[in-house]
């Protein structure tokens, strides 16, 4: 009687195993998956395809860089040139956008003097790649970028800025943490953890709850080789060597209280030989829309803030990325 009751049980509950880790499974993929921004859904959403869209004149790139593993992979890039510029600000759009996306802030940072390096991230619009890793691995795509661009283009590069947005922005203070040539870093909307954003995300889209969320998150790192503990942007802030910008949405939906309270303290806690750091709190805007909801006041902040590092010498010092990229070789299958 037991043992017929036994099984009896297993035979009920092993359904609901099996169909528990598939949920898991499918959320997991789709994590480390995003849908790519294509020319379709571009021209619906964002109502442009190019930089020619916002009058701004382009060079399409196609990049190789290496990945974890030392296989080539291809970045398409666009290069929006500024006539007699020295200066270069790379653009990184955020989580299932691409180039097209970052490309919205195009038209400030040009009239304030800068060429435009925009790439797609890998996995990402026309780049190569399967797999999102939280900045983890596109921290060293960007840096090779980077690299690539001053052997074409050393004097329009001799003064290079990253703005990211979103997991951009966590992109683009990993890249800073582990180069001593960046000269300043603008981190628009950033999150404090990928973890938690991807959370937040998770429950606006009304996936199912906390536990299924949590295990399809640790299984999204674990898939891809990832660490998404390396590349917090909470711990990164304090680790950038140069001066620093964060933008941030007094609404953002996928930043906790705690979180914006944590991003503060690590803003406030920098180094002061790490050269200028400042918080700038948009009220009322949401995630990604500072720029929207006071185009004025955007550039006339990040103006000020750029006119403070406009003398810092970071600029052939040299890249120590791919020597700290060598050690970290391996990663997900």
């Amino acid at each position: 009687m037991r043992g017929t009751l036994l099984t009896l049980l297993l035979m009920l509950l092993l359904p609901g195993v099996v169909l528990s880790a598939a949920v898991v499974g499918i959320m997991a993929y789709f994590l480390a998956r995003p849908p790519r921004m294509t020319d379709g859904k571009a021209a619906w959403l964002l109502k442009r395809l190019s930089p020619g869209d916002l009058n701004l004149p382009f060079e399409e790139l196609r990049l190789t860089v290496r990945d974890e593993r030392n296989r080539p992979l291809d970045i398409a890039a666009w290069w929006i040139p500024c006539a007699a510029s020295t200066k270069c600000a790379v653009l990184l759009h955020g989580y299932a956008d691409a180039k097209v996306g970052a490309i919205a802030w195009a038209p400030v940072w040009h009239a304030l003097g800068y060429h435009l390096l925009v790439p797609d991230l890998r996995a990402h619009g026309e780049s190569g790649g399967t797999c999102c890793t939280g900045g983890f691995f596109e921290r060293h795509d960007v840096s090779q970028v980077i690299d690539l661009m001053r052997e074409r283009k050393p004097n329009a590069m001799r003064q290079v800025v990253l703005f990211g947005a979103s997991s951009g922005a966590a992109v683009a203070a990993a890249v800073a943490a582990q180069r001593d040539d960046i000269a300043a870093v603008v981190m628009e909307s950033p999150y404090a953890d990928f973890r938690h954003a991807a959370l937040a995300h998770m429950n606006q889209l009304g996936l199912p709850g906390r536990v299924f969320q949590v295990l399809a998150v640790r299984l999204a790192e674990w898939a891809t080789g990832a660490r998404y503990d390396d590349v917090r942007p909470v711990d990164l802030i304090r680790r950038a060597d140069c001066p620093l910008l964060v933008i941030e949405s007094g609404r953002d939906a996928l930043v906790s209280a705690e979180d914006r309270a944590a991003i503060e303290a690590a803003v406030d806690g920098r180094r002061p030989t790490a050269g200028a750091a400042e918080l700038w709190r948009v009220e009322g805007a949401e995630h990604l829309l500072a720029l929207a909801a006071d185009p004025e006041a955007y550039r006339d902040r990040l103006q000020r803030f750029l006119a403070y590092q406009a003398n810092d010498d970071r600029r052939y010092a040299g890249s120590r990325s791919n020597r700290e990229y060598s050690g970290e070789l391996g990663g997900g299958p």
